[in-house]
């Protein structure tokens, strides 16, 4: 009892300003505890990059261009490993981990607002059908259709899998962009998938013959 009169002896004033008080500390933790949008840093993440909206080295893709005078003929290209393309009249840009409408618009504000070259143009990117060959000591070597985040480990997969004659140790990835050869350890990468390594469209994958 001497609590409630002790509390209702306090001026309405003061209890107004402490009430007031407890209740932007309420709403200062909710937000907080929410998440504030603010703080997203609008990077893109490894995932993203793989999905089938971004443009990848290796990837085949045709080049349309629309509402100009002479239109020029659709190029096909296969990203490089910079991921530098050459367009018409020297315009050059860099596709690699972009998404496709990204470059689309890109393309458009280098002719139009850049270079100014033309008044107006609009311009479509087509992925084009893309697949991994796989050959070697696999049950169905063969030419697999493609998808974003494809490994060693799926395509030989894809291909059957291994013979019994197989060397899964040194399982041999031929870069389409540089024709670089990298060799992967597929007996280690099963239980490791960070050595298993992320394909790019038209790469080559062989699997050797075991040496008895």
């Amino acid at each position: 009892m001497k609590y409630f009169r002790c509390l209702f002896s306090v001026p309405s004033t003061l209890l107004s300003a402490l009430l007031a008080l407890a209740l932007l500390g309420g709403c200062a933790s909710s937000s907080n505890d929410s998440g504030d949008s603010s703080t997203d840093t609008g990077t893109v993440s490894a995932a993203d990059t793989q999905s089938a909206d971004y443009l990848r080295p290796g990837d085949r893709i045709k080049i349309v261009y629309n509402d100009i005078p002479d239109v020029p003929t659709p190029t096909e290209q296969v990203v490089p490993e910079d991921g530098r393309i050459l367009l018409p009249r020297g315009v050059e840009v860099v596709v690699i981990g972009k998404k496709r409408t990204d470059v689309e618009r890109e393309i458009a504000s280098i002719y139009v607002d850049e270079k100014r070259i033309y008044r107006k143009i609009t311009v479509t990117i087509e992925r084009m059908a893309s697949f991994i060959s796989v050959g070697g000591e696999v049950r169905m070597p063969s030419s697999v259709v493609y998808r974003g985040d494809m490994t060693v480990t799926a395509a030989i997969a894809a291909a059957g899998g291994f013979t019994e004659y197989a060397n899964r140790s040194r399982v041999v990835v031929t870069r389409a962009a540089n024709k670089k050869q990298i060799n992967v350890n597929v007996r280690k990468a099963v239980s490791d998938p960070k050595l298993d390594l992320l394909l790019y469209p038209g790469d080559q994958v062989h699997v050797p013959r075991s040496i008895l």
